[in-house]
């Protein structure tokens, strides 16, 4: 299986340095509550009691939500910072630019949080900022809002942690340190879940027992991934004429009707399932054919199903998959085949790569250690050392 961007194994790597206690740490917060707030909860008292100087910049709503015990050492900063663009934020950005030249290390748990923390660097010489620590939750790649925030994160940010692998794909290339987050629960927009049987699904395609059934929501559009999926579906049985297929595709877009009438044929092995069935078609398949044009249906959605996957695009786009997939070119008919083969015919590929995609998403630790392993991450970025 094609390994494009997993993360390292801590075993093989060098021990991160001792973080000094006269280190002063500023953690910026947008919210009280979700998955990202819960390891800043855990950080803030965890840094406080391992003697460091702490300041929370946060609406005074969410400072008081965190229920921090009181100490000498922490103070509230208040700053109108929400989780999304306000015409406050550049006051709140000013704020914290007042306040840099008293910190050593700034952590900024959320999008928007890190984006006001990286614009109150505006005016500092660089030998003058702090460092920041961006945590990252998932975002809509679509929304002009968000990615306005994200590349003011990628220019400020010392180190980003992703809830999600294609977060830390996202900024893999523009950041000198990214990282997968430690969460103590999963940063999910929704819990994707099938509502129909296998069983169901199968018998409203018209899929007789015993047929492998390979499922693809990719764009009905004009891209490379498309024609070399239905180039594959076509030919899969002339391949391997052992075993019974059919490829759905459930996608949208101008092609739909073409695909349908040219090649959606009784004998083809290839039918168009309906757009809203699509969860249901991907849970019922036994692999899944994914590409970097998907429509609304996000990577996290798929990698929740565990399912097999075959990527095919870009190597960009494949680092996202890692482990959890094979991973061929978009116009490699014969590279696509032949990983479907693979799946086909190795059950245990089949189990290792679902189990691999859903840690991707989903790989929860206990906040027994989050604070100490931070503090670690915030020493070797202050000594310049190197962990990833």
């Amino acid at each position: 299986m094609t390994v494009t961007g997993a993360l390292p194994d801590p075993t093989s790597l060098p021990a991160r340095p001792e973080l000094d206690p006269n280190t002063r740490i500023m953690h910026v917060l947008t919210e009280s509550t979700g998955p990202i707030a819960d390891v800043a909860k855990v950080a803030v008292a965890g840094h406080v009691e391992a003697g460091h100087e702490v300041a929370v910049a946060a609406r005074p709503e969410v400072f008081a939500a965190l229920d921090m015990p009181e100490s000498a050492l922490l103070r509230h900063i208040p700053v109108a910072i929400a989780a999304g663009p306000r015409p406050g934020d550049p006051d709140a950005a000013l704020t914290l630019h007042k306040y840099y030249r008293h910190v050593d290390l700034v952590h900024a748990h959320g999008l928007h949080a890190a984006a006001v923390a990286g614009l109150g660097f505006t005016g500092l010489p660089a030998g003058r900022r702090p460092v920041l620590v961006a945590t990252v939750g998932r975002f809509g790649s679509r929304n002009v809002f968000a990615k306005t925030d994200a590349a003011l994160v990628a220019r400020t940010a010392s180190a980003v942690l992703g809830t999600t692998e294609p977060v830390v794909e996202h900024f893999a290339d523009s950041v000198a340190t990214v990282e997968r987050a430690r969460l103590m629960r999963a940063d999910l927009d929704r819990n994707v879940r099938p509502t129909r049987s296998k069983a169901a699904v199968r018998k409203a395609l018209g899929i007789q027992a015993g047929t492998w059934l390979v499922a693809s929501p990719v764009e009905l559009v004009d891209h490379t991934a498309l024609t070399t999926i239905v180039d594959a579906a076509t030919q899969l049985s002339a391949h391997r004429a052992d075993r019974r297929w059919t490829v759905a595709l459930s996608g949208t877009g101008g092609l739909r009707g073409l695909i349908g009438k040219e090649f959606a044929r009784p004998g083809r092995g290839l039918v168009l399932a309906d757009h809203d069935d699509t969860i249901d078609l991907l849970a019922a398949a036994d692999v899944v054919l994914a590409s970097d044009r998907m429509g609304d249906i996000d990577p996290e959605d798929l990698m929740q199903l565990a399912k097999p996957v075959v990527f095919v695009g870009t190597e960009r786009g494949a680092r996202m998959w890692g482990d959890a997939a094979f991973a061929t070119p978009a116009d490699s008919t014969e590279e696509l085949l032949d990983a479907v083969f693979t799946y086909i015919d190795s059950p245990a590929a089949r189990g290792a790569a679902g189990i691999a995609a859903r840690r991707r998403v989903d790989d929860a630790d206990s906040g027994a250690f989050l604070a100490e392993d931070l503090r670690a991450l915030y020493a070797g970025l202050l000594s310049g050392a190197t962990w990833v």
